[in-house]
């Protein structure tokens, strides 16, 4: 009741009115003077009344006539009251629904409210993922410039870096090419020098070889000459060979001049002649030898033509 009187004030107001005013006219509408007399009655001493048959109906028909005027007035007010009673009923109503739509308005506002702050929070909720998606994409963007940009640096670095060992690369490779021309032309110099040296040395030898030879030459033919002078007058004639017979006759002596070989290389047509020449190599041993080893290693083995006188 309290709470539909808090919710209602004007409905639970115009309800008591509407009961009081049943009330009042309920009680105005009693015959009170009636129940007076009778209780008068009561208390009166019974009396005898003689009543006119006409009267007492005219009374009884007043009577029934108030009494239906009266139900009447009391049919009327109370269809009034019932019409009072149906309009406070439909403003009551009225009322209701009023306060059902202010209600239901402020539901729907409180609905509205929350529906607002609901969307505020889920904008503001957007908002903030947007502004951390925004936040993280400008991140993510600043770290790749920054990627690309140490990228770039490294790219460029590494460029320079190709460079540089491309230049020093060239320049060694231009050093060692120029240190290897140097080289081949001091190789060039030096093979020529040595060539040079070497024709001079040749030369050299040649000349000293040939002095040599020449040196050696001339021992020989002083030595072969001293043989075929000792081998002649060791050489005893064989009867019946003339002086014009001759003949080639090969030698090998040992260091200590001992002949160990004597052969007749080219025949004089006489074999007593050659044999007899032999005889004489034989008998001439041992022949002087030279001291020189250049000139005794020619006569180690040698040969001289043997030609009597």
């Amino acid at each position: 009741m309290l709470a539909f009187f808090r919710e209602n004030p004007r409905a639970f107001l115009a309800a008591i009115v509407v009961h009081l005013g049943l009330l009042a006219v309920l009680f105005f509408s009693m015959d009170w003077t009636e129940v007076a007399s009778t209780r008068g009655d009561k208390k009166a001493p019974i009396q005898a009344v003689v009543i006119d048959a006409d009267k007492l109906n005219a009374e009884i028909k007043r009577q029934q006539e108030i009494k239906q005027q009266k139900q009447k007035l009391e049919q009327e007010k109370l269809k009034q009251l019932e019409l009072e009673a149906e309009k406070v009923k439909k403003a009551r109503q009225q009322e209701e629904q009023r306060l059902a739509e202010l209600q239901q308005q402020r539901e729907e506002t409180k609905r509205k409210a929350e529906l607002e702050a609901r969307q505020r929070a889920q904008a503001k909720l957007k908002a903030q993922q947007e502004a951390k998606r925004k936040a993280e994409a400008e991140q993510k963007r600043k770290a790749e410039e920054k990627r690309q940009a140490e990228a770039r640096r490294k790219q460029e670095e590494e460029r320079i870096a190709a460079e540089k060992r491309k230049a020093e690369e060239q320049r060694l490779a231009e050093e060692k090419r120029k240190a290897e021309q140097e080289a081949r032309r001091k190789a060039a110099a030096e093979a020529e020098r040595k060539e040079a040296e070497a024709a001079l040395q040749a030369s050299l030898a040649a000349e000293q070889e040939a002095l040599e030879g020449l040196r050696v030459s001339k021992e020989v033919n002083r030595y072969v000459a001293y043989i075929q002078d000792k081998v002649q007058r060791s050489w005893i004639r064989p009867p019946g060979s003339g002086s014009e017979l001759t003949c080639l006759v090969g030698v090998k002596l040992i260091p200590s001049g001992e002949v160990i070989d004597a052969t007749i290389l080219r025949s004089s047509g006489n074999a007593a002649f050659d044999r007899s020449v032999e005889a004489a190599v034989f008998k001439a041993s041992p022949l002087r030898v030279p001291q020189d080893p250049k000139v005794m290693a020619r006569f180690r083995s040698f040969n001289f033509i043997f030609k009597p006188g």
